[in-house]
């Protein structure tokens, strides 16, 4: 049972220093993506942000590009113009339970039925569209 112990402390500490190790070459990555997101946004529609971050999310094989194409969607719709429907229906991000619906039919709708990766990138229209209430 110790020996248990000891391996998993072992294993987070290893996983710790691994993290520490790469972080800086992760911020520089986002930096880059948000770079990317904005040049792309301008000029553009909410909706371009939206097909462009799933065509990248298709290409993923990996969860750090999957949060690299939702980092990617966030910062270009923050730069996009929004067509005066784009946010119509978007729940706030506190809403859990209609957040939670919202995201499945809103990947329905886009065609990822059952896409958990999908449910993960588009929350970024609900960090955009319709933040979290001030309480």
């Amino acid at each position: 049972m110790a020996c248990g112990f000891f391996l998993v402390v072992g294993v987070v500490l290893v996983a710790v220093r691994w993290v520490k190790s790469n972080a800086g070459e992760w911020r520089e990555q986002g930096k880059a993506v948000q770079a990317e997101a904005v040049a792309f946004g301008q000029g553009k529609d909410a909706n371009a942000c939206v097909d462009e971050a799933f065509a990248r999310l298709d290409r993923c094989e990996s969860l750090m590009c999957e949060a690299q194409s939702k980092l990617f969607l966030s910062s270009c719709l923050r730069t996009a113009s929004k067509p005066p429907d784009f946010c119509q229906g978007v729940p706030k991000r506190d809403e859990i339970l209609a957040g939670a619906k919202w995201t499945i039919a809103e990947c329905a709708r886009r065609g990822f039925s059952d896409n958990q990766r999908c449910h993960r990138v588009i929350s970024a229209i609900q960090e955009v569209c319709a933040p979290t209430s001030n309480l």
